[in-house]
C-alpha cells in the first residue's frame, strides 16, 4: 500500500510564515530597491506556500507550490485590469496583499519562491506518512491526545500573537518616525520661507527645497510596503543638514551686513561729537542751544555706542540667528536717530546764534583743516575749499575771455577769527554773518568785484547768465530785492541751504 503524504505540522508552517514576514521586513529596510524588490517577490510566493500548508497540512509539496504560484500569478495579472486600482482606493491597506503594479519579471521571481518553498517543505517535513500511521495507534491516551491538540492550537496562536505584536511595534515605530519627520519638515518649510534674500548662496535654499520634496515623498509612501523602518529618520537627517547649511549661510550674510552697517554710523557719530563740543562751548558763553536738545543728542549717541559694542565681531559670532539678523537694522536705525538728533541740535543752535532764517550754523565754519583748502590761482592770498577751485578757474577763464581780465576776488574763505573781526552785531544791517553762520567759513563763497555799476553793470549780468554753468550762483538774499543786496557775493551750488 502506498505511503500517505507527509504531514507538515501547523506549528512549523506558522513559524515559517513568521520568519518569512520578518525576513521580508528586514530586507525592505536594509536592501536597495533593485535587490529588495525581487527578494520581496520570492518571499511573498514562499509565504503563500506556508499559508497553503497551514490550511492543508497534508497537501503535496508540488501542489502547494503550484497553488501558491497560481495565486501570485493571478494577483499580478489582475493589475492589467482596473479592479485592483478601484479596490485600493476603497481599502488602501489591501496593497500589502495585492501590490501596486504589474511586472513580467515578478512572475519569474514568484516561480522561484514557490520552488524554494517546496524544497524547504521537503526538509522540514517531520516524518513520513508511514511513521505517522505507526504512531497513530500509540496516541491512544485521551489526556495526551487532548494535551497535544491544545498545544497544536495554542502554539500557532502564540506565534500569531507574536507576529501581531511585532507588526504593531513596527507600525508604531514607523508612525513615530513619520511624526518626527513631519515636525522637521514643518520647521524646515518655515526656514525656507524666512531665508529668502538672506543667504549668501541661493543654492543652499534650492538644496533644502529638494530635500523637503524628497522627505514629502517618504511621508507619502506606504508604511512597510514602500517605507521601511529608518527611512523617515534618514530623511530627517538630510533635512536637518540642509537646514543647518541654510542657517550657516544666513549667518554669513547677517555678519557681513552688521559689519557694513557699522561703517556709516561712525562718521555720523563723530559729527555728533563735534556738534556737542561746539554747542557746549557756546553754552558756556551763554549762547548755546537748550540743555534738553543737547541731552537728546547725548542719549542718541549713548544708545548708538551700546549698539556698536553689541556689534563687535566677537559678539556677532555667538549671537542667536534671530538677534544677529536684526543687528544691521538696529545700527542703521541708531545712525538715523543720531543724525536726526544732530540736525535738531544744529537747528536749535542756529536759532540761538544766527539771526537770519537763510543763515545756517555749522560748528566747523571757519575751522577747516589746511588740507581741505587750496589757494585761488590768480589770487593765492585767498583760499577756497579745494574741490571747488577747478569750477572757479573755469568760470574765470570764461569771464576773462569776455572782459579781458580775471575775476577780482576780494574775499573767500574766512577763519573763525576772521569772521569775528568783520562781524559787528551792533550794526543793524551787518555786511557779515555771525561767526559759524557764514558760508565764507565753509570755503564755498567768494566776494568778486562787479565794478562801480554793481547790479546794473555788464559784469553782473554776464555772471547771472553764465556762472551756474560752472557751479556758482548768486543767492536770493543777496539779490537787489533780497534781505541784504550784495552784487559781489557768489557761492558754490554745493553750499548747504538746509541740514
Amino acid at each position: 500500500m502506498p505511503l500517505p503524504v507527509a504531514r507538515v505540522p501547523r506549528t512549523t508552517s506558522t513559524v515559517l510564515a513568521v520568519l518569512t514576514v520578518l525576513v521580508g521586513l528586514g530586507g525592505r529596510a536594509l536592501l536597495p530597491e533593485p535587490v529588495g524588490g525581487p527578494v520581496g517577490d520570492v518571499l511573498y510566493a514562499m509565504l503563500v506556500v506556508w499559508l497553503v500548508v497551514l490550511v492543508v497540512p497534508r497537501a503535496p509539496r508540488a501542489l502547494a507550490s503550484a497553488i501558491a504560484l497560481a495565486v501570485c500569478t493571478a494577483i499580478e495579472v489582475s493589475h492589467l485590469t482596473d479592479v485592483p486600482a478601484r479596490l485600493l482606493e476603497q481599502v488602501p491597506t489591501a496593497r500589502y496583499v495585492l501590490g501596486t503594479t504589474f511586472g513580467v519579471a515578478d512572475l519569474a521571481w514568484y516561480a522561484l519562491g514557490a520552488f524554494l518553498a517546496g524544497a524547504v517543505l521537503a526538509v522540514v517535513a517531520p516524518r513520513a506518512a508511514a511513521v505517522d500511521e505507526a504512531l497513530r495507534h500509540v496516541r491512544a491516551e485521551p489526556v495526551r491526545v487532548a494535551g497535544r491538540r491544545i498545544a497544536a492550537f495554542l502554539v500557532p496562536l502564540a506565534v500569531v500573537a507574536v507576529v501581531v505584536a511585532a507588526g504593531v511595534g513596527v507600525e508604531r515605530s514607523l508612525s513615530t518616525e513619520a511624526a518626527g519627520l513631519r515636525a522637521q519638515v514643518a520647521v524646515a518649510r518655515t526656514e525656507l520661507d524666512d531665508s529668502a534674500d538672506k543667504v549668501a548662496d541661493d543654492a543652499v535654499r534650492s538644496a533644502l527645497a529638494q530635500t523637503l520634496d524628497e522627505a514629502e515623498t517618504v511621508l507619502d509612501a506606504t508604511p512597510v510596503l514602500e517605507r521601511g523602518p529608518g527611512d523617515a529618520v534618514a530623511a530627517g537627517a538630510r533635512v536637518e543638514r540642509s537646514v543647518a547649511a541654510v542657517r550657516e549661510s544666513r549667518r554669513t550674510v547677517a555678519i557681513a551686513a552688521a559689519t557694513d552697517a557699522r561703517e556709516p554710523l561712525a562718521p555720523v557719530r563723530r559729527r555728533a561729537d563735534d556738534i556737542l563740543t561746539a554747542t557746549d562751548e557756546l553754552a558756556d558763553e551763554g549762547r548755546g542751544a537748550g540743555r534738553a536738545v543737547r541731552n537728546a543728542l547725548r542719549d542718541a549717541v549713548g544708545a548708538a555706542d551700546d549698539a556698536l559694542a553689541t556689534a563687535e565681531p566677537g559678539h556677532l559670532d555667538t549671537m542667536r540667528l534671530a538677534d544677529l539678523e536684526s543687528v544691521a537694522d538696529d545700527l542703521l536705525a541708531h545712525r538715523d536717530d543720531v543724525a536726526q538728533a544732530t540736525t535738531a541740535l544744529m537747528t536749535a543752535q542756529d536759532a540761538a546764534v544766527c539771526p537770519e532764517p537763510d543763515q545756517l550754523w555749522f560748528p566747523g565754519a571757519g575751522r577747516l583743516a589746511e588740507d581741505e583748502l587750496a589757494p585761488i590761482p590768480w589770487a593765492p592770498e585767498h583760499l577756497l575749499r579745494a574741490d571747488l577751485v577747478d569750477g572757479l578757474v573755469a568760470l574765470d577763464e570764461a569771464y576773462r575771455a569776455e572782459f579781458g581780465e580775471h575775476l577780482a576776488v576780494n574775499s573767500a574763505y574766512r577763519s573763525y577769527d576772521d569772521q569775528v573781526a568783520v562781524y559787528d552785531p551792533a550794526n543793524p544791517d551787518p555786511l557779515a554773518a555771525p561767526p559759524g553762520c557764514s558760508n565764507h567759513g565753509l570755503g564755498t563763497a567768494v566776494d568778486v568785484s562787479m565794478g562801480p555799476e554793481s547790479f546794473d553793470g555788464a559784469r553782473y549780468a554776464w555772471m547771472k547768465a553764465h556762472a551756474e554753468q560752472y557751479g556758482w550762483t548768486h543767492p536770493g538774499w543777496a539779490e537787489p530785492d533780497g534781505r541784504l543786496p550784495e552784487a559781489w557775493h557768489w557761492e558754490s551750488v554745493e553750499t548747504p541751504v538746509s541740514y
